[in-house]
């Protein structure tokens, strides 16, 4: 082989390993990408999950509120009714009294 053909040869390796290099390259900066695509996918689903998550903790502790403040207002209800009853059930009682001590 002589000398040109030699230089030719170590031309076309390295021009066939440029080659090489850029197409590795490309793949790199499509494997990058596509990672970065996938990555903001996934967090993109990881918000919406948590804010899924965190409407039905709100929704299930409100509707438990919503029990308990019913709860407490039946009984208040029943209490201001008692008192209401025995007021009324004690009103002819007093009306007598009052006017037995002004007849006396």
């Amino acid at each position: 082989m002589s000398k040109n053909d030699v230089l030719k040869a170590i031309r076309e390796a390295e021009s066939e390993a440029q080659n090489i290099l850029d197409e590795a390259g490309k793949e790199a900066s499509s494997i990058v990408s596509t990672a970065r695509s996938d990555a903001s996918e996934i967090v993109a689903k990881g918000r919406v999950q948590a804010e899924a998550g965190a409407q039905e903790l709100i929704s299930s502790t409100r509707k438990e509120a919503e029990k308990k403040a019913q709860k407490t207002r039946n009984s208040g209800q029943k209490e201001l009714d008692k008192i209401r009853s025995e007021g009324e059930a004690n009103r002819k009682t007093a009306v007598d009294a009052i006017i037995n001590s002004f007849v006396e």
